[in-house]
């Protein structure tokens, strides 16, 4: 993984190296099963639907928001209904399962089970690039970003005024790792935050690093500190806090 990450420093575009972390990262990533809609049946014309959500949780950040994060390297987006079967449940008029975003060596694809627009053009299946505008359905628009040429974990910010459940900020697609930061290859922007924060996954959960001392559900540690799927982590002049999405059956 540091290997293949200081490759990719220097050279972003480096297809072995994206291939080598990402077979890294599919090891500690959670399995994605066949999904049902919610009256059980298989959505017409979706070449592949999700039994249940992936597991996520919400990223609440103090003074800047909060963000659901989606650990799967198949993500689905459709309607918020009650019972939704989506990772992404958008409050917008599309359907049940519109369209799924993967990750895989090479890059994201969207892949539309029902009318999406990449830039203006119809399509069934297209890969994704930094700044590409994605609409669902007749209005839903958001911007894909992939903010960080060391890390493969993506970005999903609504930019046509549709809302995601709790009035959360954006979508967080997250690999390897989560940058939070000042600058303009953090995924999440902190502002007048000097060193940035990196959120990273094991098997276990997430741990962070900081350049300093920060607490850990009130515990203190050094430059780097352990935690599942929940807690509390605070910095001098930062905090943030992890919350488990629930998936009511």
């Amino acid at each position: 993984m540091t290997l293949s990450d200081k490759v990719l420093a220097a050279a972003p575009d480096h297809k072995e190296a994206r291939r080598l972390r990402s077979l890294a990262w599919r090891n500690a990533e959670p399995s994605n099963v066949t999904l049902l809609t919610p009256n059980g049946s298989v959505a017409k014309s979706a070449p592949v639907v999700v039994e249940k959500p992936s597991p996520r949780f919400v990223l609440w950040i103090d003074g800047v928001g909060g963000f659901l994060v989606c650990l799967a390297t198949r993500v689905t987006l459709g309607q918020a209904v009650n019972e939704s079967t989506v990772d992404v449940p958008l409050q917008a008029d599309v359907t049940r399962v519109h369209a799924a975003v993967i990750r895989d060596s090479e890059g994201y694809l969207v892949e539309a089970f029902r009318p999406v627009r990449l830039n203006q053009q119809p399509i069934n299946r297209s890969l994704l690039k930094n700044g590409d505008t994605i609409q669902l359905g007749p209005s839903c628009q958001m911007r894909f970003r992939q903010p960080s040429p060391v890390s493969a974990s993506a970005c999903l910010d609504m930019v046509s005024g549709h809302r995601l459940p709790m009035a959360l900020d954006g979508v967080l697609l997250m690999a390897d790792t989560l940058i939070l930061g000042a600058g303009s290859r953090a995924h999440v922007q902190v502002p007048g935050l000097k060193e940035p924060v990196v959120l990273f996954r094991n098997k276990d959960g997430l741990g962070v690093r900081w350049a300093g001392q920060f607490l850990v559900d009130g515990k203190t540690v050094l430059q780097r500190g352990m935690l599942g799927w929940s807690g509390k982590v605070a910095g001098e002049e930062w905090a943030f806090s992890l919350e488990p999405v629930t998936t009511h059956r």
